[in-house]
């Protein structure tokens, strides 16, 4: 009894392997060019990247020019966490009823955080002050340029105007050795060449002075922005943790008059400790010179 043959597969699949060594795919098909039985890529398709070979290294990021951050990366600002606040409350109950302040002497609470806002201050003036220190030498020296280059141009233009524009005629027409059977107009293009040769590098010296004085003034302008700039920055920098340093004494304070037999009597005396703005913040806001004051209260 004889065996049917096997029944043909319902779907199709794709033709069968190729021979070894790489060669055509067998069954007598020949794959359609585009496709990657053909050994060329899909049209779209991304080209493959090579293993080997040492990678193009990544482009540098370019400096961020945002706001002038401290150089630790912090802040530097006070955090009143709920932790301080509930601290400051209970530091506010246990002095109003102590009945402190009870004069002009105030309460350790209010010299605790008048002395940390001046601290504080204190690091931000120091910080501005490491800040400055080149641009103030810089400032310094474009300043000693523009005085010496103004003198140098100064003496330059009085060289220059001690020598005409023009010679006189009979110096144009002064002949010298085998220049006696030479054409008069010959003899004068050769004395006023060879005097403009003399005069022109005094002329471009002036003008090269003068360029250099317009370019020392515009670099002082860029480092005195800068100076204001970074001096604004600090002075910002100290009103936000006075407006912090306030808020927390704010704090206390409600809780202090709350609890404190004499109420709001005791107003003037706890202004009497609210610390104090230094007088630099007030130079740098109006255009002063902090970068010499005194980092002292005022």
């Amino acid at each position: 009894m004889s065996r049917s043959a096997a029944p043909p597969p319902r779907h199709a699949g794709p033709p069968g392997p190729t021979a070894s060594g790489g060669g055509a795919p067998t069954g007598g098909h020949r794959p359609e060019p585009g496709t990657p039985a053909a050994g060329t890529p899909v049209t779209g398709a991304p080209a493959p990247r090579p293993s080997d070979g040492p990678r193009p290294p990544a482009p540098v990021p370019a400096p961020s020019s945002g706001p002038i951050r401290p150089p630790d990366g912090s802040t530097g600002l006070p955090t009143y966490t709920l932790a301080n606040r509930l601290a400051d409350w209970r530091r506010a109950r246990a002095d109003g009823r102590a009945g402190l302040p009870s004069g002009s002497s105030g309460t350790p609470t209010l010299e605790e955080l008048a002395q940390d806002f001046l601290a504080r201050s204190h690091r931000e003036r120091l910080r501005l002050d490491v800040e400055l220190a080149p641009l103030l030498e810089t400032e310094a020296a474009l300043g000693v340029r523009i005085t010496e280059t103004a003198e140098a141009w100064r003496r330059a233009e009085e060289r220059v105007a001690s020598w005409p524009a023009l010679l006189e005629s009979d110096q144009l027409g002064l002949r010298r050795g085998g220049e006696s059977l030479t054409a008069d107009d010959v003899v004068r293009a050769r004395r006023a060449r060879e005097y403009e040769a003399l005069r022109r590098p005094m002329v471009e010296e002036v003008t090269r002075l003068q360029r250099a004085g317009a370019a020392a003034r515009e670099e002082l302008a860029r480092v005195r922005a800068a100076i204001r700039a970074r001096e604004v920055v600090g002075a910002t920098r100290v009103r936000r943790i006075h407006a912090q340093a306030m808020a927390r004494i704010s704090a206390y304070e409600r809780h202090l008059v709350r609890h404190h037999p004499r109420r709001d009597a005791i107003g003037p005396w706890l202004v009497a400790q609210h610390p104090r703005i230094p007088g630099w913040v007030f130079d740098a806001e109006t255009g002063g010179s902090p970068s010499s004051g005194s980092p002292e209260e005022s």
